[in-house]
């Protein structure tokens, strides 16, 4: 099948004729115009070995000459392996669909092919911090675990320390969790029911307040959260989170806290949540700093298939 811009007029009858190789011998082709590309398409493709050049251009009478209905259309792009492949073949059967309902069409089919979302596999062991408070230590032996072992009420910890010391890369060695950094939206793309604990990195109190601060801070059940561009969906929580901030006005939870309108939600953190104040010292020696190695990749990877 040969596709044109426009309607093409044709005088020459040998235009498309085939000249073998090895003979003088010229092949003439039979030609006719199609009256549903995507039918050619789709008959052509049935056999399997063909090439593609170029990108398909849809017609109008690829829909209103088709007798394939809606149902059939949808059918088929539900039993395609992908969502890229099912948003192909309601372009190309369907194009007032695509064009009108492209938004719902999008989101529905997100929802249909999810994707799960590929474990982060820290490139740091969790021994090679070797200069962790004993109290973050017990903390996280206390409440980084799996469904099956962790508390039904674990406790959170907010850790507040310098830039560069090694808050970020300590906490997300400790085994399977989502990260959530500079905003909140918990869709399914970077948020996971199956994680251990939660880790909220540079985020400002304020705004935690105003969205899920006690949903995360006092790992609560069962929860839901309205995401952007879609409807409201059910957090399954019940996992401790590690909330990391600096010590500057706008980014310290103990400056927040501490304000006179805080009190109560102060008292509550403390019951939750234990406190940790970090100096400028790294959590690792320097002559021992983490570094990249495929023993300590394999000690995670190792670590989530046991759990």
């Amino acid at each position: 099948m040969v596709q044109y811009e426009g309607r093409f007029q044709l005088t020459n009858h040998r235009h498309f004729n085939l000249r073998s190789q090895y003979r003088s011998r010229e092949y003439q082709c039979h030609i006719e115009s199609a009256k549903s590309s995507s039918a050619v398409k789709s008959y052509i493709e049935k056999g399997g070995e063909y090439e593609d050049w170029g990108e398909f251009q849809i017609d109008g009478r690829s829909a209103r000459g088709s007798q394939t209905s809606a149902a059939d259309v949808y059918a088929e792009a539900l039993n395609a392996g992908n969502k890229q492949e099912a948003l192909q073949i309601i372009k190309e059967k369907d194009p007032k669909s695509y064009v009108l309902q492209f938004h719902n069409i999008n989101v529905n089919l997100d929802k249909i092919f999810q994707v799960p979302i590929p474990p982060y596999v820290s490139p740091y062991s969790p021994e090679s911090f070797n200069q962790v408070p004993e109290q973050m230590l017990d903390w996280a032996r206390n409440n980084i675990m799996n469904d099956a072992a962790r508390p039904d009420r674990p406790i959170s910890i907010i850790i507040e320390g310098p830039s560069r010391i090694g808050k970020t890369k300590w906490a997300r060695s400790l085994g399977p969790h989502n990260y959530l950094s500079g905003h909140l939206d918990l869709n399914s793309k970077v948020y996971s029911n199956d994680a251990y604990y939660n880790v909220i990195d540079d985020i400002a109190p304020h705004y935690l307040f105003l969205k899920h601060w006690k949903h995360f801070i006092g790992a609560q059940r069962d929860w839901q959260t309205n995401c952007k561009y879609g409807k409201p969906i059910q957090i399954k929580g019940g996992i401790p989170t590690i909330v990391l901030c600096n010590p500057d006005v706008q980014s310290s939870f103990s400056v927040y806290l501490n304000k006179d309108e805080n009190n109560g939600l102060k008292i509550w953190t403390s019951l939750n949540s234990i406190f940790m104040v970090l100096d400028e010292k790294p959590l690792y020696t320097q002559a021992q700093e983490p570094t990249v190695t495929e023993t300590a990749t394999q000690s995670v990877q190792n670590q989530e298939e046991t759990n």
